[in-house]
């Protein structure tokens, strides 16, 4: 279930020209844990789904392996159109699309756990300093819509997928988000 306000035929960056859908976030609306990614892949892009592809068989792993369900977690992303080539999306996309989109699903589901999947999410919530795995499995208290909300940074799983050393401390990560969260 998507949550929050979203224009499905939205043009409102460069994005819009090249994506085949805008895919917007999934899971329930009252869900306590919020996962936010970068941007669609190429398998969302075709489905219109955050998180099906590789990456996402990888986090559902992760939240399986620590007894949850993916169907218990709000999956979105940062982005709604997949960037051209997988490119990083630039700043005037997140701020267009975090203004119009992701603030409208954060301020809807009001979960409990923020878990920035990857640094361009963890940049959109934190000003980064050092390493990506320096912050990673930390767990901080921002303020999301007016209110404290835990925030841990994670690895993407797409990072994960391809240094796979990553996969324990990605899998003790997602394990300590469900904690922080209550659904352990």
């Amino acid at each position: 279930m998507t949550c929050g306000t979203i224009d499905l035929g939205c043009t409102k960056c460069r994005l819009s020209k090249r994506r085949m859908l805008v895919v917007p976030g999934d899971g329930p609306c009252n869900a306590k844990v919020v996962f936010v990614g970068e941007a669609p892949g190429r398998d969302e892009d075709v489905r219109g789904v955050p998180f099906v592809g590789s990456a996402g068989r990888l986090l559902d792993a992760a939240l399986q392996s620590a007894g949850v369900s993916r169907r218990k977690v709000y999956c979105t992303n940062i982005v709604k159109c997949r960037p051209p080539d997988n490119r990083k999306p630039r700043k005037d996309e997140v701020c267009t699309c975090t203004e119009l989109y992701l603030s409208s699903e954060l301020a809807t589901v009001r979960p409990t756990v923020i878990c920035a999947l990857g640094q361009t999410a963890t940049e959109y919530f934190m000003d980064l300093k050092g390493r990506m795995a320096d912050h990673v499995g930390r767990e901080l208290v921002l303020t999301v819509c007016n209110r404290p909300v835990k925030f841990i940074p994670s690895y993407h799983p797409a990072a994960v997928l391809y240094q796979r050393g990553k996969l324990p401390e990605f899998q003790r990560t997602i394990a300590a988000v469900l904690r922080a969260a209550g659904l352990d």
